[in-house]
């Protein structure tokens, strides 16, 4: 499997895991789609800023 076929398909299996945990939070929390996609946006970019930060500290 090439680098680009693997890649496609754990980006496929993560957005499945993805849009099952937040169909469930969203019921359980009672909030939109479009809330909890925005939550995990900016959870994302501060994520992605701490390991940028940790990987040039290095």
């Amino acid at each position: 499997m090439e680098e680009s076929d693997r890649l496609l398909h754990q980006a496929a299996e993560l957005t499945e895991t993805l849009d099952a945990v937040v169909r469930d939070f969203c019921d359980a929390q009672r909030v939109s789609g479009e809330v909890a996609w925005q939550l995990i946006q900016g959870l994302s970019d501060i994520r992605l800023e701490r390991l940028r930060g940790e990987s040039s500290s290095e």
